[in-house]
């Protein structure tokens, strides 16, 4: 979306060859064995070693005759095969000569962990600008430049100098592919995840993006079997109708995506300008894309691994409507007003199931939800009251509070939610509200498939994520989601152009003022959505400034003048728009207020 591409679909075949080669050639590999930390080729050989990647692996060093214990070679022309990938670590000056090599030899696919181009300014942009051009005109796919390198966890191609790899204890295999824009963020995430437990499968650092994109590594993950989520730490989008074709291929292939924007904000953008290249003005534009394509949206990295380890719901839309089981009432309080402020609504329980937990819960006048039902329930009688309360159809999610204080209880209790989970197949969500002495109950609970959040704040962050701000009920909450995306507003007609002209299917619309909105609706054929024109205006839906499906002229006056009295401007302009139900794409009525 910063830059224009030529129209092409995502390369997941191209980003197959850069994750499962058959053989690597490294070009800039230090000599030196004091180093305290090993970086650039250095580190790349030494990861290959320790996780144990088994293909061939081939070092190049103009001197060097050994490296490590590997026979290192003068050139890759002196190599008996061409190899799959060829990572390139070498100061920013020598790396044309490098590329000028591969296309020697016919190597297609090059990873360059060099720093020092679009991150470094106009002399830095005009440098890349060289390569990569050289590198199209010569059939030569790129990863980078200033990437930290690929990482796939199952096959041991540990093609990266990110000291993730070596400290700590090694990455467990899980179904989680993080790509990452920052390589320090994306190492940063890693590592969080592995500390709590939770796996990973591929670490994709694609740092200034110039060539191999982030929609080509998303196409790749949709057809692979072992991965289930796509975490993704990005800065720019750089063309939106690429990313929405790998997203909705993602999508199809009944996989998620939980995504981190950096630099949606006028100051985060700036950063982001010094780091990876952003073109200024674009933040709030690709946040409203996101929003568009049902993208997961959170507002804090540690979220990406958090969400991402939880059991995806079978329908892309997460649920609303909650049952919750607690036994501290302390710990109710706590995680119902977060998940109202997030837009969780608690339906009252049906007949069935309040004479059910009636038979349990003698004592009881009446059965609310959420439902305290006391630590005498515990640890016997909890899992049951549970059951009662997830069995019922109203209810389509479960959240359970839980404190710190019950360690004796703790077991039965992670055994009574993963049961009952399991039994009815709906999401759960804990709230575990304790220090370290509960994190391998946690850890039992995410390996489960169930999301625990270990604060009440971090509880309605994710659950805020979760939903999405368009689900936002009230004012004040409203106002919180605002503030938790921190973007500057783009709405109305202009956002929705803005997205068409990325390639998304927008309605036909019309912006005009109140006494053109009867001729515009009839124009474009009722139903019709009717809303709120003005640039500045975010929640439209929760100031009750739109107006859907109306299906004549009368319900469209009636709906204006009721709008117009809410408008804080004396000559209102409305937005009208085709009303469109049914099928599976973007609803720009529901995202864009």
């Amino acid at each position: 979306m910063t830059e224009a591409l030529e129209l092409a679909p995502p390369r997941g075949h191209i980003a197959k060859r850069f994750l499962e080669p058959a053989s690597v050639a490294i070009v800039g590999v230090s000599t030196s064995s004091g180093e305290a930390y090993k970086a650039g080729g250095r580190a790349v050989l030494e990861h290959l070693r320790i996780y144990g990647y088994a293909g061939e692996v081939t070092v190049i060093h103009p001197t060097a005759t050994e490296v490590d214990g590997r026979p290192a070679l003068p050139s890759l022309s002196a190599m008996s095969s061409v190899p799959d990938v060829v990572v390139i670590a070498v100061p920013a000056a020598a790396v044309l000569a490098v590329l000028e090599e591969c296309a020697a030899v016919g190597a297609g696919q090059v990873l360059i962990l060099t720093a020092g181009f679009a991150d470094m300014g106009e002399a830095g942009h005009a440098l890349e600008r060289t390569l990569l051009d050289y590198a199209k005109q010569n059939g030569i796919n790129v990863v980078g430049p200033n990437s930290t390198g690929l990482v796939n966890v199952r096959t041991g191609l540990a093609m990266s100098m990110t000291s993730v790899l070596t400290e700590g204890i090694p990455i467990a295999e899980g179904g989680i592919a993080v790509i990452a824009q920052s390589g320090a963020i994306g190492s940063t995430v890693v590592e969080r995840a592995r500390d709590a437990g939770v796996g990973i499968s591929h670490i994709v650092s694609t740092g200034n993006q110039r060539d191999m994109d982030i929609p080509d590594f998303i196409s790749y993950f949709a057809g692979l079997p072992e991965v289930h989520t796509v975490a993704l730490y990005m800065e720019s989008i750089r063309d939106g109708r690429r990313f929405a074709a790998a997203v909705e291929e993602l999508h199809a292939a009944n996989k998620r995506l939980i995504t981190y924007l950096g630099g949606r904000t006028a100051a985060g953008e700036q950063a982001a300008a010094s780091h990876t290249g952003k073109i200024i003005g674009r933040g709030a534009l690709e946040l409203a894309l996101l929003r568009a394509l049902d993208v997961t949206v959170v507002d804090d990295p540690d979220d990406l691994w958090v969400l991402g380890a939880m059991t995806a719901p079978s329908r892309r839309q997460f649920p609303r409507q909650w049952g919750m089981v607690a036994y501290s009432g302390g710990m109710a309080v706590l995680a119902t007003e977060q998940l109202a402020s997030a837009g969780v609504v608690f339906p009252g329980l049906g007949t069935s199931t309040t004479q059910r937990l009636k038979k349990q819960l003698p004592t009881f006048a009446a059965i609310p939800n959420p439902l305290d039902v006391g630590p005498g329930s515990m640890p016997v009688h909890f899992g049951g009251y549970l059951a009662a309360v997830a069995e019922d159809p109203a209810v389509e999610a479960v959240c359970v509070p839980l404190p710190m204080g019950a360690r004796g209880w703790n077991a039965q209790s992670v055994a009574d939610i993963l049961a009952v989970r399991r039994d009815t197949g709906k999401p759960f969500v804990v709230l575990w509200y304790g220090g370290r002495a509960v994190d391998s109950y946690i850890k039992e609970l995410r390996e489960g498939g169930v999301l625990v959040a270990e604060s009440p704040s971090d509880l309605g962050r994710l659950v805020r994520a979760l939903l999405g701000p368009q689900r936002v009920l009230d004012a004040r909450s409203a106002d919180q989601g605002k503030s938790a995306t921190g973007a500057t507003t783009v709405g109305g007609a202009h956002a929705l152009q803005l997205l068409a002209d990325q390639g998304l299917d927008i309605a036909p619309m019309t912006v005009c003022d109140s006494a053109s909105v009867g001729s515009a609706a009839a124009a474009l054929g009722y139903p019709v959505v009717v809303k709120s024109a003005g640039e500045d205006i975010a929640h439209r839906t929760e100031l009750g400034l739109v107006a859907v499906n109306l299906s004549d002229a009368l319900q469209v006056e009636d709906a204006v003048a009721r709008m117009a009295a809410r408008c804080e401007v004396a000559d209102p302009r409305w937005l009208v728009q085709k009303m469109v139900t049914g099928g599976g794409g973007v609803d720009p009525h529901r995202t864009h207020r």
